[in-house]
């Protein structure tokens, strides 16, 4: 889902606009008139200048000191950095007062908000102290989930303890604990109030106060109030989900062979192909596996060329897809025990016959019904952001339709001028580009960088910017080595049908590109282990810091060269 090099975006181009001085100005306009490149070259998010990256705190003016040092900022070329911490602050805040930020969940949107305000440069005495709150011990990078089930990485790789990852930051710390309630004395307030703020009380007791907040709460499973869905299926979510998918795989796996188990998969979007997929190649015979849909087909609204790749791989998988499928409820069967007495020879295997199965009661067209019985049901059908439970949560912000919070065009909660949100929780009805983004990591990746600027902007009286949402394509997994990646690439139909049957086409076959453009005329198709290692690499690269980023990134290396070894020397490739 993410590019490899990002072009100059608004966010870059308005931190220059906001620290140059105008001949500076003027070159940089010259810049993003002809779409070059800035010179950080930031990967798979909206690209940060390197002064403003490593130095965003200051300004750029001319250097005119030919001596190379004029005592008053660093030199980076033919500019000189200056920092505002010479230039007298304009924030309501005391110039003693350090701010204090809580950033309430600790997904991709709260943890890289961290990261980015702690990169940031600050001046003098307004650093401020971040304060990342959740629930769990653990950052999950759900987008490797997958990779639990099929052995492709540890768990110590997709879901690395909190304390590990925020180890090196010298202004950010992690309180484990559950929200009770946020009282906040911002409402309507401005934003250079010095008693602005509020107060967060945990579950505990533990009350935390804050100068801004940060609310990126992620999302929960959303069983739609289904008879027996809550209390039978497996949710497919987060860590704790994963794992407990992974230890029902490992019975399955127990059973003897001859006893193959059915496995059903509800809900036909990315995840539940992605799991379909990673399950069915585990298991193999083992399973009989089926792909429930709500709709008419698989990725309802995705590119076509990932439709078409998934497709053949859930067909080459033995996957059975049950389309227009409404799951009513599911039951758990009881078995009522015989009265016929059973030989020795024809007694059950224990582990089959521990094995209760449940009823997954399915709606279908026409008003008919069916039945599946299925050993392990998975649930992949909806989600809803953690804010919809607003109420219970005792959250004094206003929410839509959806329970996503509503915030402006700049992130920020409606009514509330140092309270911003965003990933799943945040909603806009300010702007249809901003209202209808999807609720992918993608998204929180972006969000979390205008958010960072727009607080540091905030604390230092600057202008905030408006999130701009930018589709770097999708990426999704089908199976351990293979996957399927669609880049936003335009490509006219007359020249993706003179490729695909023109002298090419078995060579781009094999090398695993195909071009499926969509409605708005973009589609290139990447497939099969080279689309697989563009998502892994991709990910491997998004790691949230360089530290985890090397560890990760070494036992991938040493994951490939064990298996490799085994391939050329004819032993059977094993799981981690």
């Amino acid at each position: 889902m993410w590019k490899l090099i990002s072009p100059t975006s608004s966010l870059a181009a308005h931190q220059l606009a906001c620290h140059c001085s105008t001949s500076a100005q003027q070159s940089t306009a010259s810049l993003a008139s002809k779409g070059r490149p800035d010179v950080s070259f930031r990967c798979f998010s909206l690209p940060v200048p390197v002064a403003s990256r490593n130095q965003s705190a200051g300004r750029w003016h001319v250097n005119r000191n030919k001596s190379g040092s004029n005592g008053t900022g660093r030199h980076l070329g033919a500019l000189t950095f200056a920092s505002y911490a010479e230039q007298p602050a304009t924030s309501g805040m005391s110039s003693n007062a350090t701010p204090r930020i809580c950033i309430l969940g600790g997904g991709f949107g709260g943890l890289y908000t961290a990261v980015r305000l702690e990169s940031l440069m600050w001046p003098h005495s307004r650093r401020p102290q971040i304060t990342l709150i959740d629930q769990n011990e653990r950052f999950v990078f759900k987008p490797l989930l997958y990779e639990l089930i099929n052995g492709g990485a540890k768990p110590e790789e997709v879901a690395p303890l909190f304390s590990d990852l925020l180890a090196s930051m010298t202004s950010t710390s992690f309180v484990q604990g559950s929200v009770d309630s946020v009282h906040s004395d911002d409402s309507m307030g401005s934003v250079n109030s010095s008693n602005a703020g509020g107060t967060i009380t945990l579950v505990d007791g533990q009350q935390l106060q804050y100068d801004w907040l940060v609310l990126a709460l992620g999302s929960s499973t959303s069983f739609f109030g289904i008879p027996g869905v809550k209390e039978l299926a497996l949710p497919f979510n987060d860590f704790k989900d994963a794992m407990r998918v992974l230890r029902r795989v490992e019975e399955i796996e127990a059973r003897p062979p001859g006893v193959p188990a059915d496995v059903v998969v509800v809900g036909a979007g990315y995840a539940g192909v992605e799991l379909a997929t990673t399950v069915a190649e585990r298991l193999g015979n083992r399973a009989a596996v089926q792909l429930v849909s709500a709709g008419g087909d698989i990725l309802e609204g995705m590119p076509p060329g990932q439709v078409k790749v998934a497709r053949k791989m859930l067909q080459d998988l033995h996957i059975k897809i049950v389309t227009n499928a409404m799951v009513s409820s599911i039951r758990q069967e009881h078995h009522q025990p015989s009265t016929a007495k059973t030989s020795t020879s024809q007694r059950v295997h224990p582990a089959a016959a521990a094995a209760a199965k449940q009823q997954v009661h399915i709606k279908l067209p026409s008003n008919s019904k069916s039945t599946v019985h299925a050993d392990m049901v998975l649930w992949t059908a909806g989600s809803s952001p953690a804010s919809h439970a607003a109420r219970k949560l005792k959250l004094p912000f206003k929410t839509n339709k959806q329970g996503a919070l509503l915030t402006d065009r700049n992130l920020r909660v409606v009514q509330q001028q140092r309270v911003f949100a965003l990933g799943d929780v945040a909603g806009s009805e300010v702007e249809a580009q901003t209202a209808n983004i999807p609720p992918t990591a993608q998204v929180a990746f972006q969000q979390a960088d205008y958010v960072a600027w727009n607080l540091w902007s905030s604390i230092n009286a600057r202008p905030l910017l408006p999130f701009k949402y930018q589709h770097l394509g999708d990426m999704m997994s089908l199976g351990r080595v293979n996957g399927a990646v669609t880049l936003p690439v335009p490509v006219s139909r007359q020249l993706a049908s003179s490729l695909q049957g023109g002298p090419l086409s078995s060579l781009l076959g094999a090398a695993g590109i195909s071009f499926q453009p969509d409605d708005t005329g973009k589609g290139v198709t990447l497939q099969g282990p080279l689309a697989g290692f563009v998502r892994r690499a991709a990910y491997l690269y998004r790691q949230p810091t360089d530290q985890h980023k090397l560890r990760v990134g070494s036992n991938w290396l040493q994951q490939a060269a064990e298996q490799a070894q085994r391939v050329l020397s004819g032993a059977p490739a094993t799981r981690r």
